[in-house]
């Protein structure tokens, strides 16, 4: 059987972007949220527009294997991502993390999985206190999100802080390719956001199965009481 491996190259000007970028390129005071920076219009996209750009698709075929390369087009916006992401996000009552200046430095794992609940995870701190947030919707990730189904919260120690940072750093997070790095058919979408006081960035990685990104995403969901089974952990 031919094999499909799809692997996400984008193009990126890191001479503008460089390495997690500024808070301040991102600040718009004129989006309308509320007193938790939850937007009042559904319609609101959750990420910055230069971040998403559209890619163009090459099939390259071997004997072995077919594979799709992309590369991102200038001056472009992906406009069904943002809005596919956004929307669940919205449903979850998420806030923003690239509007405005924050103390905090906080990180937001989302989780869609075509055919299984929508998910998130959002790890804070803020002075010397911790607290991981984690949300579930009773949609599927690939379909509609549906409605807000759990929704829990748990104080963590700052040893646990401190490990789920190390595996960030592992990852290489803030260095990672901006927006969808790699593409395919069903599996899931694992989008990480950060942000801190003085910059912001995502990444996501279309199903991976090992390595220091999908470490540190599930470092989040073992320290909620969310329940996965390996099968189901795509």
């Amino acid at each position: 059987m031919r094999q499909i491996l799809i692997i996400g190259i984008l193009t990126l000007f890191l001479s503008e972007i460089g390495f997690g970028q500024s808070i301040e390129k991102y600040i718009d005071k004129t989006i309308e949220v509320d007193s938790l920076n939850v937007p009042l219009d559904s319609k609101q996209p959750y990420f910055p527009r230069d971040l998403f750009p559209e890619v163009e698709m090459d099939w390259i075929k071997t004997d072995s294997i077919t594979r799709i390369e992309t590369k991102a087009k200038e001056g472009t916006y992906d406009e069904f991502v943002v809005n596919w992401y956004s929307k669940h996000l919205y449903a979850m009552k998420e806030p923003l993390l690239f509007n405005r200046k924050i103390e905090k430095e906080i990180y937001r794992f989302t989780w869609l999985r075509t055919f299984h609940k929508p998910m998130t995870f959002r790890i804070e701190k803020w002075n010397d206190g911790y607290i991981l947030y984690w949300k579930v919707l009773d949609g599927a990730g690939g379909y509609e999100p549906g409605n807000l189904e759990i929704e829990r919260l748990k104080i963590i120690t700052e040893k646990e802080w401190s490990e789920f940072t190390k595996l960030v750093e592992k990852a290489n997070f803030w260095k990672m390719e901006l927006g969808r790095g790699s593409i395919g058919n069903d599996g899931s979408e694992w989008i990480l956001e950060g942000v801190n006081k003085e910059k912001y960035r995502v990444a996501t990685v279309w199903t991976p199965r090992k390595g220091n990104f999908y470490e540190a995403c599930d470092y989040l969901i073992s320290l909620s009481n969310v329940k996965i089974s390996e099968r189901e952990k795509y």
